[in-house]
C-alpha cells in the first residue's frame, strides 16, 4: 500500500484522466463503487439463516507510538485509550522529550487493548434420510478489525520494499486465506481504533524512505507500532473456526 500504483479512472465528461487528490477523482470512484453495489443486490440470493455465532477477545497490543502516549497524558483519547501493564490499569506518567515536539508528559504503560471479533452465519441444519441432521454450512462470516488494516494484510501481496526498517521480518498471514464462505466482511474501525495496521515488512520510521521516496508515508505516524498487526491478525486466526478445528497460523 505504501508504494502502490495510483488508479487511474477516466473522466466521461472530459475524456481525460482524473486527476489523483482531486474530488471529481473522488466521486467517479464512489460512484463506480456503487453501481457494482447495485449490480450485486440485483443478483443478490436470500440465504435462510439459522443461527448465529460470535467470538470475541481482548487483546493486549505494545504501544511503540510516543505521539499517542502524549495525546493519552494529555486527554486527548478521553479516557478511551488507558493503558495496561502485565494485565493492570497502569496510569502512571512521566516526562520526555519527543522529537519536534519538545518535553511533554507521556503515559508510560505498556499495551492498549482493543477487541477482535468473528462472526459465523449459518444456514439450516439439513439430514438426509436416515442421518442425523448435520450443521448448516457457513453462509456468511464478519470479522472486525480494531484499526484500519492494510489491504494486503487482508488480501496478500505483501511486499519487501528497499528501504523498509525490518526487511526480513516474517510475512504476515493474509486473513482472507482462512475466510472459507462465499460471504465476507471485514469491518475496520470494529469497536476500536488503534491506528494503522502496517505489515511489519513494510514498515518505513527510519530514513531512507521506502522505494528512495523523498519524504516519509503518512501510515507510521498514525499507527501503534510495526508489531501491531501481526498481533490483530494472530488473535484473528485463533478465533476463526467456531468449531475449534484449526484454520492456519500466522507465519
Amino acid at each position: 500500500m505504501h508504494c502502490a500504483t495510483q488508479v487511474k479512472l477516466v473522466d466521461p465528461d472530459t475524456g481525460k484522466i482524473a486527476g489523483d487528490g482531486t474530488w471529481r477523482k473522488a466521486e467517479l470512484l464512489g460512484t463506480k463503487i456503487g453501481r457494482l453495489a447495485e449490480r450485486a443486490l440485483q443478483n443478490g440470493r436470500q440465504a435462510d439463516i439459522d443461527s448465529i455465532s460470535i467470538r470475541s477477545q481482548t487483546i493486549s497490543v505494545s504501544l511503540h507510538n510516543p505521539l499517542f502516549r502524549a495525546a493519552e497524558a494529555a486527554g486527548v483519547f478521553a479516557g478511551r485509550k488507558p493503558l495496561y501493564t502485565n494485565g493492570k490499569l497502569d496510569p502512571a506518567t512521566e516526562m520526555r522529550d519527543l522529537p519536534s515536539v519538545g518535553r511533554v508528559e507521556c503515559a508510560t504503560g505498556g499495551d492498549i487493548r482493543p477487541e477482535v471479533d468473528y462472526v459465523q452465519l449459518r444456514t439450516r441444519a439439513t439430514a438426509r434420510a436416515g442421518e442425523t441432521a448435520r450443521a448448516g454450512e457457513v453462509a456468511a462470516e464478519i470479522v472486525t478489525i480494531p484499526g484500519e488494516i492494510y489491504p494486503e494484510l487482508v488480501n496478500g501481496g505483501v511486499e519487501r520494499y528497499a528501504g523498509a526498517d525490518f526487511p526480513d521480518a516474517p510475512i504476515e498471514t493474509a486473513l482472507r486465506a482462512h475466510l472459507k464462505s462465499r460471504y465476507q466482511f471485514i469491518f475496520g474501525l470494529g469497536n476500536d481504533e488503534i491506528g494503522y495496521l502496517i505489515p511489519k515488512a513494510e514498515w518505513d520510521e527510519e530514513p531512507p524512505w521506502l522505494m528512495n521516496a523523498p519524504k516519509p508515508f503518512y501510515g507510521e505516524v498514525n499507527s501503534a507500532g510495526p508489531d501491531a498487526a501481526g498481533v490483530v491478525l494472530r488473535a484473528l486466526l485463533r478465533i476463526l473456526d467456531v468449531q475449534g478445528e484449526p484454520r492456519g497460523a500466522s507465519q
